[in-house]
């Protein structure tokens, strides 16, 4: 599949990384995984050696992961250089993750687009600006698509492709080839939301987890405890509708709304609204001192990323072993993967 420009996914050489924060490095730590250089810019102060500990902390994991292929990460392939769009003009692909304000990203994204030529694409790491607002500011909106990574981006595999309303096709085909070469686990959305898909399913919970916290329902240490063993390790293997459909038993989906859909209508009606005032957040503050246990973040981080790999392990395996999709009979008694639905796009190049 190629896009404008003809670059093939397979190709990219190098990648222009914009803003070098947590979600900044950890893209960095990814390119250089697999061999990509990374021609990193960020303003602040520090910015590279941040970045190189970053990097070096993060090797380890993806080398278990198998994912990196070197004993250390290749320094060689890891540039910084002073702006945005020296960034941009020197590389094949743009993917920015500065600040979450509409503002800073259309200036950076001005300067991204009076350097590189029109035909690179452009990614965007927004966790809930719909891209049609950040069109509105560039030249070319065609190039622009997101592509949102969850926390840490280099180990968690889903990434979020969702196109503006002037993307081009061949930009959202080609930004979900080039997520696959990274062994992402890419979404498309069919439409834009504020906070995507992914920050709105999490959201809901945390709706209901703060309200059940605030109105003394359970401890903070109880609720967390209730989502960590009654409904993660399902979430492991499968996701909330498929959880709902083998609740069913043998009737399945529609066996279990026959069942129990009037009394899962009375759950799904949230309990209330709370809202962000200082009493919920000096509450949720409280609250996070409770389960951190007095120790810093930086610990529990180290904590999870390395517990996340053996999770990602087990996730992986379950996947390779999970039922096949059925053969199903085409109209005419022709039998095929590819028997409902349109059929699959054919890869150019």
């Amino acid at each position: 599949m190629r896009a404008p420009g003809e670059l093939l996914p397979d190709h990219v050489a190098s990648v222009a990384v914009i803003g070098a924060g947590s979600v900044g490095a950890s893209w960095a730590a990814l390119f250089l995984a697999h061999g990509i250089e990374a021609i990193v810019h960020d303003p602040a102060p520090r910015a590279p050696e941040r970045v190189r500990a970053f990097v070096d902390n993060a090797w380890p994991a993806l080398r278990a992961l198998g994912i990196a292929g070197t004993e250390s990460p290749p320094a060689q392939k890891l540039r910084f250089v002073a702006s945005a769009g020296q960034a941009a003009a020197l590389s094949d692909l743009v993917q920015e993750n500065v600040l979450e304000k509409s503002e800073v990203k259309a200036q950076v994204l001005a300067e991204i687009e009076a350097a590189a030529s029109p035909d690179k694409i452009i990614f965007s790491s927004t966790g809930g600006i719909p891209p049609t607002a950040l069109q509105a500011s560039c030249r070319h909106p065609e190039r622009l698509v997101v592509v949102h990574p969850f926390n840490p981006a280099h180990l968690m595999p889903l990434v979020e492709v969702v196109a503006g309303r002037r993307t081009a096709l061949e930009v959202v085909e080609w930004a979900m080839a080039f997520a696959r070469r990274l062994g992402k686990q890419p979404i498309r959305l069919h439409t834009e939301a504020p906070g995507h898909l992914t920050n709105r399913l999490q959201a809901a919970v945390w709706r209901e987890a703060v309200w059940c916290l605030m109105e003394g329902v359970a401890s903070a240490s109880d609720i967390d405890t209730a989502l960590r063993y009654g409904l993660a390790p399902r979430w492991l293997l499968m996701g909330s509708l498929m959880t709902l459909h083998l609740a069913g038993g043998p009737g399945g989906m529609a066996g279990i709304l026959a069942h129990t859909g009037d009394a899962i209508e009375q759950w799904w009606t949230p309990l209330g609204e709370p809202r962000m005032n200082a009493r919920t957040r000096a509450r949720l503050v409280a609250a996070a001192g409770e389960l951190a246990r007095g120790r810093p973040v930086g610990e529990w981080v180290q904590w999870r990323d390395e517990h996340l790999i053996g999770v990602l392990r087990t996730q992986r395996q379950a996947q390779r072993s999970a039922p096949q999709e059925a053969a199903q009979e085409r109209p005419g008694g022709e039998n095929g993967a590819g028997a409902q639905g349109s059929p699959s796009r054919s890869r150019r190049g």
